[in-house]
């Protein structure tokens, strides 16, 4: 041949590779394992020494599948078998809960001293003849079922005119406390105005018998009036 002719005598050899192709087919005429590697690559085989070529010593010999890879560095088998993790921030800290707002002192319900406070006003407005801002007072303080309160109310409405407010409110003061002292006087002269003296009367027993007797202002008061009206 031509290329051994221009590179001098070579010694005669035989192929000492035969490929066995994956689909059956075999090839011996190899003289290297790259030659035969080439040939099976894409088709899929093996390369594997040629029986009738001179062994290799165990130490030289190779056998290999063209799908078969590299084994890879001790260095690149750790980074295949821990890949390299990405950092992942560390949660952030949870947000302490705020306690409640404390109420602001006028969402707080008033106490009793306070009470107290608004209901004296509310009274003086009434006993200094200002009815009407007497009653919007008294009915701000949201304790219309107190007999003291109700009674109140009710007195303003009688001096206004108002008579059948004022029984009204009268029978809410007498429902909460029968023996509130000054409702039932209040009603009894309500009677009397109405010309309902047994009625009048009925109310003249009912502080008789709070008061224990017939000393008392308020039985006296009205017995009087009781009186004026039956003559």
């Amino acid at each position: 041949m031509i290329a051994f002719a221009l590179t001098g005598p070579v010694e005669a050899k035989e192929p000492g590779w035969c490929a066995a192709y994956r689909n059956g087919g075999n090839n011996c005429g190899f003289y290297t394992y790259d030659q035969c590697m080439a040939a099976v690559s894409g088709i899929g085989g093996f390369c594997n020494r040629s029986p009738y070529a001179e062994p290799e010593k165990p130490a030289t010999r190779r056998e290999q599948t063209s799908e078969s890879r590299p084994k890879p560095k001790p260095k690149e088998e750790k980074e295949l078998a821990a890949p390299a993790q990405k950092s992942v921030p560390p949660p952030a800290a949870a947000q302490p809960v705020p306690p409640p707002a404390a109420q602001s002192p006028a969402a707080q319900a008033p106490s009793t001293q306070q009470l107290v406070s608004s209901f004296t006003k509310a009274r003086a407005l009434i006993l200094s003849g200002k009815y009407e801002a007497g009653i919007v007072a008294m009915k701000a303080l949201g304790y219309d079922d107190h007999p003291d309160v109700s009674s109140s109310i009710g007195f303003a409405y009688a001096k206004l005119g108002n008579l059948n407010e004022a029984r009204a409110w009268y029978s809410k003061a007498l429902a909460a406390d029968p023996n509130h002292l000054s409702t039932r006087s209040y009603s009894g002269a309500l009677y009397v105005v109405q010309g309902d003296i047994a009625k009048a009367r009925g109310d003249l027993e009912g502080i008789k018998a709070i008061c224990g007797g017939t000393t008392c202002r308020e039985y006296q008061e009205l017995d009087a009036m009781i009186a004026v009206k039956g003559r």
